[in-house]
């Protein structure tokens, strides 16, 4: 017996399976990803459903086209922000569809639902666009709170104040938390902040001090390394909370960043002392 694939079905359930999966996947990974992003990124995904209407792929074909699909929607959903970066994500977002996978693989097991179709890795089954919604409600639901139970939040804001202190001395820049800054300090393993020099040139210990580290750096545009000292705390200020941390550096920025003053690893959000 033939299926009936229904298109606007079909494009409707990828998009909204797509973008759970990838707001999952922004929540495990603590990424500030912008919802608009996210949207884009689950349109190309349901851009690709279609693939469900073409015969069967070779194992081997299915493979490197669901691999470079992949990349492509991670790179539209949270950015390049390097190889390393960008390898880590893609690997958790695989993670979750295998948990997804795994969790339609046994839908069909134990229930054989009429009109659940699995083909060229694309799921397809006719559903009301009620319960769509009462679902994709649903599943939200269920991200938030394991969101909150693992203490993992993406951040609310990407643009944010930042306060460094150090000797009695203080200044204060705006900063933007930026998913592909990875940096840490190698000795002690602390997250990196990257300021321009302007904003905090009267934090910068005198050339030759014992305080200075140089942290390692790799970029589009090259490689190279920045030079960081410890301040005595970092507070940030974002979506009216005041994070102070102690365990950081700041790497010194010759070079204007861009749209703001310093550049933030995630991770301090996840921090204080």
């Amino acid at each position: 017996m033939k299926q009936t694939i229904y298109v606007d079905v079909l494009m409707a359930v990828n998009f909204f399976i797509n973008y759970f999966l990838l707001l999952t996947c922004a929540k495990f990974l603590a990424l500030p990803a912008k919802r608009s992003r996210l949207a884009g990124a689950s349109a190309l995904g349901a851009a690709f459903s279609l693939s469900v209407l073409l015969p069967e792929y070779p194992a081997a074909l299915s493979l490197l086209i669901k691999l470079l699909m992949s990349v492509a929607i991670v790179l539209c959903a949270y950015g390049f922000g390097g190889v390393k970066r960008l390898i880590r994500n893609t690997l958790a977002f695989y993670v979750i569809n295998f948990a997804f996978a795994g969790l339609m693989v046994a839908v069909w097991y134990f229930c054989a639902p009429q009109g659940l179709v699995i083909r060229n890795s694309v799921v397809y089954f006719n559903i009301s666009p009620v319960l769509l919604i009462v679902l994709a409600v649903g599943c939200y639901a269920l991200i938030t709170l394991i969101g909150r139970i693992t203490g993992r939040q993406q951040p609310k804001e990407l643009f944010c104040r930042i306060t460094v202190s150090r000797g009695g001395v203080t200044c204060g820049c705006n900063a933007r938390v930026d998913t592909g800054n990875s940096l840490r300090e190698p000795f002690s393993n602390y997250p990196v902040a990257v300021i321009e020099k302007a904003a905090i040139r009267r934090l910068i210990p005198p050339e030759g001090d014992l305080n200075f580290r140089l942290i390692p750096y790799a970029a589009v545009s090259g490689s190279g390394v920045l030079k960081a000292f410890r301040p005595d705390r970092l507070t940030i200020d974002y979506n009216k909370q005041t994070i102070p941390v102690t365990d950081v550096y700041i790497a010194v920025s010759e070079t204007r960043l861009g749209g703001s003053e310093a550049l933030l690893n995630p991770d301090l959000l996840q921090s204080s002392g």
